[in-house]
């Protein structure tokens, strides 16, 4: 299976970053913005999307250049998750310069030094120390070159927060997954990372109807609400394509059950149920809405609070 996300659903995942251990971002600037084709600018490292990216303007391979975020007031950031290149593609990613080495300065003068390694993949660095900060300035010291363009880009950055949330916490498993392609992989965990073009996919053969995701806490929660974003929500067309679920069975981890309607929508949509004390919640699908072109059935995003 092969999606494009170039163009995506302008602002359906924008809130993405309010998500609980995720700093809430207000405003994204930078010292220069690739122009020459297509829309690279800093604002791309904070919409929630893995397909759109940063991309320095400035001559050479972009050293010393700089993003800077600014935080919906004074937060305390305990790490990074940095999503480093071009992520239009693997492809992209390939041909285009990536971070190795950025410096990060806070409000109060203070830095963290981080280094990327040169692998397709979102990366976290946890800092020395937590810190407060009301800005996050992102500066590029080194790169690893690409095959084919000099410009150095960022695709997507998350501020980490503190939490003791024990649901913030989740390893996730599935019935199946969808081989990766040139745009990625559709593994479970895809559906953890506050990324809404970032997919589980199931690889069955079938439409996807019987199929399950698992979420696994690792101890005893609370749990009574299900928040999801349904099928390949990246773009409209793009989610009349693919398979999307219409229902499930949440089985918890004392074996009692739960069926739940889903709705055929893109937006996200909550759906509750009776409070339940669980280590692990399995999501088998009941009822899927046939797409027009691709037979999975895939999640953009899936949480329990």
């Amino acid at each position: 299976m092969k999606i494009s996300t170039l163009v995506l659903l302008s602002g359906l995942f924008a809130s993405s970053q309010a998500f609980a251990g995720i700093a809430k971002v207000s405003k994204a600037e930078a010292s220069s913005t690739y122009t020459e084709e297509g829309n690279y600018n800093a604002s791309r490292v904070m919409d929630g999307k893995q397909g759109t990216s940063w991309v320095e303007g400035e001559d050479g391979s972009g050293l010393g250049s700089w993003v800077e975020l600014t935080l919906d007031g004074e937060q305390t950031l305990s790490g990074i998750r940095v999503w480093g290149g071009d992520w239009y593609s693997e492809e992209y990613w390939s041909r285009a310069n990536r971070p190795k080495d950025l410096e990060i300065t806070f409000s109060d003068g203070s830095t963290e030094k981080v280094t990327l390694e040169d692998a397709f993949k979102p990366q976290v660095f946890t800092f020395s120390k937590p810190v407060k900060t009301t800005t996050v300035k992102i500066k590029i010291k080194s790169v690893h070159a690409g095959s084919t363009w000099f410009d150095t880009g960022i695709s997507e950055v998350q501020l980490l927060t503190p939490t003791k949330n024990p649901l913030d916490t989740f390893t996730a498993s599935a019935s199946s997954e969808a081989p990766a392609d040139g745009d990625g992989s559709y593994v479970a965990r895809n559906v953890g990372d506050a990324i809404g073009d970032s997919l589980w996919c199931e690889g069955s053969e079938g439409d996807g109807t019987g199929e399950w995701i698992q979420l696994d806490y690792g101890k005893s929660v609370d749990v009574s609400s299900m928040t999801l974003i349904n099928g390949m929500a990246s773009t409209f067309p793009l989610w009349m394509k693919g398979n999307r679920a219409t229902g499930a069975t949440l089985t918890f981890s004392d074996g009692s059950t739960h069926d739940v309607t889903i709705a055929n929508s893109i937006k996200p949509q909550t759906i509750t149920f009776p409070k339940t004390t669980t280590s692990s919640v399995k999501v088998t699908f009941t009822g899927v809405a046939k797409g027009k072109e691709y037979n999975d059935l895939c999640l953009a995003e899936l949480r329990f609070d």
